[in-house]
């Protein structure tokens, strides 16, 4: 028996049916799952980690570039000091400048084998100091 009212069943009717058969179709949300979103990250990993290796390899060499130029800039600073020291002959107090550059340079306490900046500042600073008295002789 049916108890509904002919308006009610005249409502039911004009629904038009669902395609698979009355389920809700699946909903998309735009999202992946979660093994592509694994894979995906790493994959995305993986391209930034080969990125920053590239880019260390590169600062590596850079580092020494510059450390040999900058060796090189030190060694060219004693040899101009040497040269200095060499070609004069003729100061009236070239004993006690020759002497305060070699006690300067006795005085030097560096610790090489700690590979520190530090120590090459000390050089520097040494060197442009000598250089500096070398050139009053």
């Amino acid at each position: 028996m049916n108890t509904e009212s002919p308006a009610e069943n005249k409502a039911v009717e004009e629904t038009p049916p669902k395609p698979d058969g009355g389920a809700k179709p699946a909903r998309r949300t735009g999202k992946k799952s979660s093994g592509e979103r694994k894979s995906r990250r790493q994959m995305r990993e993986a391209e930034v980690e080969a990125r920053l290796v590239t880019e260390l390899n590169h600062l590596r060499t850079t580092v020494r570039h510059i450390a040999t130029h900058y060796v090189e800039l030190l060694e060219s600073k004693i040899v101009q000091v040497r040269e200095a020291v060499e070609s004069s002959r003729n100061s009236s107090d070239r004993l006690e400048r020759l002497d305060f550059m070699l006690r300067s340079i006795e005085g030097l306490r560096v610790k090489p084998d700690k590979g520190r900046r530090k120590d090459l500042k000390q050089i520097d600073e040494l060197l442009s100091q000598l250089n500096e008295v070398a050139l009053k002789l």
